[in-house]
């Protein structure tokens, strides 16, 4: 296994659901893509015991975290504490997509 590699590698779409790729997986962390084409959404939910990061690569996208929701293009950046419910909205015209962590890895 590389340590090395490009996020349009692990691009894609879901015919009705979201797309989800892992890049990396240990029992420490879960890095991964998500890709929502524009309307998909991830309804709110809680990892319970575990932090979860999102990271805009492309696209914009409408978050909701703990009840506060923000719109966010390229660069942004939106956390969920351990336990806390958060969602996302494609809002834009064009796919979504997403950098996501959880710590740890989710089992």
């Amino acid at each position: 296994m590389s340590n090395f590699t490009h996020y349009s590698e692990h691009v894609g779409a879901g015919a009705g659901r979201w797309f989800k790729s892992t890049i990396f997986l240990s029992p420490n962390m879960l890095v991964g893509m998500d890709c929502l084409e524009p309307g998909q959404a991830q309804a709110s939910h809680s990892h319970a015991g575990r932090d979860k990061l999102y990271y805009v690569v492309e696209g914009e996208g409408e978050f909701t975290v703990a009840g506060e929701t923000r719109r966010l293009g390229p660069g942004g950046l939106a956390w969920a504490p351990a336990d806390m419910a958060h969602g996302v909205v494609n809002v834009g015209p064009g796919r979504l997509t997403l950098l996501i962590a959880m710590a740890p890895e989710p089992k």
